[in-house]
């Protein structure tokens, strides 16, 4: 038997509780059918308390840690924690300081750690992800990012493995993550029909859900930079002629775009230019070529190369997926 701990907060995300239960029963029931000698067992925990309350005001029964004699692997859902001032505020208080320090404590113990979405930060502040790859939920990557200058963020990623421990991004990527557990411990022909049978899709990346619109303390300066690029997103220009036109030099420039968001100026450009097209292509009749034209390609097949590149999408894609 693997035995599966949920660590339960209060503002839980009520559907990674659900998805964490759903996910391990469905590899359960498909274990026994098929014959298979795995079996998962999930149990729902706190460090001390044995009940919770979850983001959508339901209690839940949960076992305190101190009554669980053995784990195998150790998830953290999603926190509900949204931009931020609530990532300060949570772990600002003693209740948190308590978590944090079992967690460091407990968590080096487990084969297999993972977490999702805002309980990412809890691996950081923890010192379990220095050095690590890691993902967390896209809009708050310049919040952990400056929480977090030690490890190696890359938020477009679904999924960020390095060793035993794992992070998933936002919030419905926590199936991606149980997914992931079910691969590494019972092979990837149970994962993929568990997640057959969840009519789950494979998603290798958040890119295609991003907007720099809605990260979370971008920045003023990087604000600015970013409405400069919209007002001139049009017509071609170089990155030079960008930093000149803000008042700084293009290594002062690359260094606050890369500090907010991770990506470099090149990057971070392109990223505008494709959110400004996909908002075009989901909300007008406009062809490709008017559309490439107006975020300033060159044609149209170097617009659909940056989608597929980049969104892993086509225009014909971009405008069926709007409705």
């Amino acid at each position: 038997m693997h035995r599966v701990l949920v660590l339960c907060l209060d503002g839980v995300v009520d559907s990674s509780l659900a998805l964490s239960h759903d996910t391990i029963e469905t590899a359960n029931r498909l274990a026994i059918a098929k014959g298979l000698g795995v079996r998962f067992e999930t149990t729902f925990v706190h460090p001390t308390r044995k009940r919770i309350r979850t983001g959508m005001g339901a209690t839940v029964e949960v076992h305190p840690v101190s009554r669980i004699r053995r784990a195998d692997s150790l998830i953290i859902p999603g926190l509900g924690l949204a931009t931020a001032e609530e990532i300060e505020r949570f772990f600002s208080t003693r209740a948190t300081r308590v978590i944090v320090d079992w967690l460091r404590e407990a968590g080096p113990r487990c084969g297999y750690l993972g977490a999702s979405c805002s309980g990412v930060f809890l691996l950081g502040e923890a010192g379990l992800l220095k050095d690590r790859i890691a993902t967390t939920t896209w809009w708050l990557g310049p919040v952990f990012r400056a929480r977090h200058p030690e490890v190696d963020l890359d938020e477009s990623r679904m999924l960020a493995t390095t060793g035993s421990v794992v992070c998933a991004g936002a919030a419905l990527a926590h199936v991606d993550l149980m997914l992931h557990l079910v691969a590494r411990k019972a092979g990837p022909l149970l994962s993929r029909e568990v997640s057959r049978y969840l009519a789950i899709d494979e998603r290798p990346s958040q890119a295609r859900y991003m907007m720099l619109s809605a990260l979370s303390d971008l920045g003023d300066e990087v604000g600015r930079v970013e409405r400069w690029i919209r007002q001139n997103l049009a017509r071609p220009f170089s990155i030079v002629e960008m930093a000149k036109a803000l008042g700084m030099s293009p290594r002062t420039l690359d260094r606050r775009i890369r500090r907010a968001t991770g990506l470099g100026p090149s990057r971070f450009l392109q990223r505008v230019r494709l959110e400004h097209a996909v908002h075009l292509l989901e909300t007008s009749d406009q062809s490709i070529a008017e559309v490439a034209e107006c975020v300033g390609y060159r044609d149209p097949t170097s617009l659909r190369r940056s989608l597929r590149r980049n969104l892993d999408l086509n225009p014909r894609e971009v405008r069926r997926n709007s409705g």
